[in-house]
């Protein structure tokens, strides 16, 4: 009797442990499981939960870059496909092995939500490759904007958010630490003497380095997204003999659709007191040109983007260099860039003109109170705003030759017009004071 009594306890606290045990790994694995998924979900603010990042990024007196190896190159390219394929499932199993997350941040500032997939490393960070962050709906689908030196060029990065998120761009890249932060030098040809003395560029120097995440995510971008277009955000101490703005497409030719010319003449609607060199206009203007840049070299289709400069250019890299004062300095200075950027690729918004060119004006523009849209053969007007949201649409119903677009329920701003007719499609900036 003693001895079945035994054995029933014995039984007994076997199975209790077990689902101690049992439980206790259950509630273990919630909490990883939780805080795994939980940390990787956030909203707010994105221009708040990147100045953090950037204020945070090290300096130039540590040696805290890691130069990537093969094998995370190719986790990462792996990790880059499956977020362009919305796949996020997939890209969040791959970043653990390199140390990095994937973010899906709701920016509840603006109306309505943006989603946003920020790339960014865990912390304690042990490699400093950057912070990516890719729009889930983009609305300039082609458009990437990229800040290779935010630390070091004094608020380009903030700027570049800015941008990146009033354009709704489809990418945003980030560099990880300051340009000058690592001892070891770049084989890639060129020199600065912004670390100190004249010598070659750091690793750590993200416009000057192929083998990077930086340029990594560049090459995928340019090769899975047609007509991509890379603006590059850059900051310089003016000389009494500089402009304010230099500008590049990395290399002395002009491409067929010059992007560096059209974001000029809008930027000069903006602030006429800009003053400008395009390098690939003014031939003998050799500050600041961007012919070293590893990304532009990349786009212009360089055979060695490390060591060569290109001979000729695809149009797809602007090189932007600006002094402080008049594009950098805060928010009212970013929003000349911002509104410039809106202007040049609002064609992204799906409103390209199509086919015969329609005899079509738009008066007054800009307006206050309404816009009078004249014109032969049309069939409806539509409106969107820079987010690319249709927020009018207008069927002419009585084929009439004029419309009205009243404005008292339109917010001033920037919006765009598309106007189908009988005999093609075309489109207007407008603006609402």
């Amino acid at each position: 009797m003693k001895s079945l009594q035994v054995n029933y306890m014995v039984k007994f606290w076997k199975n209790r442990s077990f689902k101690i045990m049992r439980n206790s790994f259950i509630i273990v694995f919630f909490i990883f499981f939780t805080s795994v998924v939980f940390s990787q979900i956030a909203n707010g603010n994105i221009e708040t939960y990147m100045s953090n990042i950037i204020d945070n990024m090290p300096g130039s007196s540590g040696n805290d870059y890691v130069v990537p190896n093969t094998s995370q190159l190719n986790t990462w390219n792996t990790v880059i496909n499956f977020i362009l394929d919305d796949n996020l499932q997939d890209a969040r199993s791959n970043t653990s092995s390199i140390n990095y997350q994937i973010t899906e941040f709701t920016d509840t500032s603006v109306s309505p939500d943006q989603v946003f997939y920020i790339l960014e490393e865990n912390i304690p960070q042990s490699n400093y490759w950057g912070t990516y962050v890719f729009s889930k709906t983009p609305t300039r689908n082609n458009l990437i904007i990229q800040a290779p030196h935010s630390k070091f060029d004094t608020n380009t990065g903030k700027q570049a958010v800015y941008c990146f998120k009033r354009l709704v761009a489809r990418a945003l890249f980030i560099n990880g630490t300051h340009r000058c932060n690592s001892i070891a030098l770049s084989s890639c040809s060129g020199t600065t003497s912004v670390c100190g003395s004249s010598d070659s560029y750091r690793v750590s120097d993200m416009a000057h380095s192929t083998n990077s995440m930086f340029q990594k995510t560049t090459e995928n971008l340019f090769n899975n997204i047609s007509n991509s277009v890379f603006i590059q955000l850059h900051g310089f101490a003016k000389r009494t003999t500089d402009p304010y703005v230099i500008m590049s497409n990395g290399t002395r030719e002009t491409p067929e659709t010059d992007y560096a010319v059209l974001i000029k003449d809008e930027l000069i609607l903006e602030d006429g007191t800009l003053t400008f060199e395009l390098v690939h206009i003014n031939t003998s203007w050799s500050r600041l040109t961007g012919f070293t840049n590893t990304q532009g070299r990349l786009i212009n289709n360089s055979d060695d983007p490390c060591g060569t400069s290109a001979i000729a250019t695809s149009g797809r890299f602007i090189h932007i260099e600006q002094e402080k004062s008049k594009l950098r300095n805060d928010e009212s200075k970013w929003n000349k860039m911002s509104n410039a950027l809106i202007n040049v690729f609002f064609s992204t918004l799906n409103i390209d003109d199509i086919g015969s060119k329609p005899s079509i004006s738009v008066s007054p523009n800009p307006a206050r109170e309404k816009f009078i849209i004249t014109g032969n053969y049309i069939n409806h007007i539509e409106i969107y705003n820079s987010f690319g949201q249709k927020i009018v649409t207008k069927i002419n119903v009585k084929n009439e030759k004029s419309l009205i677009i009243e404005l008292d329920k339109i917010n001033a701003g920037i919006y765009f017009l598309k106007i189908t007719t009988d005999i093609g499609i075309t489109s207007r900036k407008l603006i609402h004071l």
